[in-house]
């Protein structure tokens, strides 16, 4: 996915987000704490979530992340993509939590970074 350059505010990231999904022709949906939810192509349901550098020190953040790794579609049961997308100064620590709670190799699972 190329993430365009702004600013890193969860709402800039959010805006961003929505914006790629919307320019793909898919229906949106805000979740909680800075998540969406995309209807794409074939019935599949992208996850997309904002991340802050505060979100990480959140008690529960791991499991939240688990949770929404583990999500999966309506109909054929396979594991939504989710994606992630970080502001700069937390890239590096989020991608090490997601290793530590195991989700990091996951191939439904996709960090991504501000284009410079």
């Amino acid at each position: 996915m190329l993430v365009q350059p702004m600013g890193t505010t969860r709402k800039e990231l959010l805006e961003t987000l929505e914006a790629h999904y919307r320019g793909s022709g898919w229906r949106v949906k805000r979740g909680e704490e800075g998540t969406l939810f995309a209807d794409g192509p074939g019935g599949v349901t992208w996850i997309g979530r904002a991340v802050v550098a505060t979100d990480l020190e959140e008690e529960g953040v791991e499991d939240c992340f688990r949770e929404l790794a583990e999500r999966r579609m309506d109909g054929g049961g396979e594991l939504c993509p989710f994606e992630l997308l970080p502001s700069a100064d937390c890239k590096d620590e989020l991608e090490a939590l997601l290793s530590r709670i195991g989700i990091a190799d996951r191939s439904n699972v996709a960090v991504y970074a501000l284009a410079a």
